[in-house]
């Protein structure tokens, strides 16, 4: 009997390891605007996120209200010269280790 108990309880945890991985797994859509200057403090330009999403259908994007997400938004000359109060759009990625990655996606429009 406990042989047959360690051969279906070993797989279970072994198939299930990925399902608990993936649990931490990450693929979102942030919309902002962008800030210049006096909102954003002198001569600099920054972006307020103001919605986060699921990037796509199949998408897993658990953000809880008042959740600390952390972040570097990656230099782009299209944020620099965009009007303040303009749209944008990154994907942003991170996966069971802790890694993570922001694409801009769209400014403006």
């Amino acid at each position: 009997m406990k042989t047959l108990l360690k051969t279906l309880v070993i797989p279970v945890f072994v198939l299930s390891s990925p399902l608990l991985m993936a649990g931490s797994e990450k693929d979102c859509l942030l919309e902002g605007t962008v800030q210049h200057g006096e909102q954003a403090g002198a001569g600099t330009t920054s972006v307020k996120i103001h919605s986060i999403s699921k990037y796509d259908e199949e998408s897993r994007c658990n953000v809880r209200r008042g959740q600390k997400m952390e972040f570097k938004l990656p230099q782009d000359t299209r944020v620099k010269d965009a009007p303040s109060g303009s749209d944008v759009k990154y994907r942003y990625r991170s996966d069971g280790s802790g890694q993570s990655e922001t694409q801009l996606i769209s400014v403006g429009a």
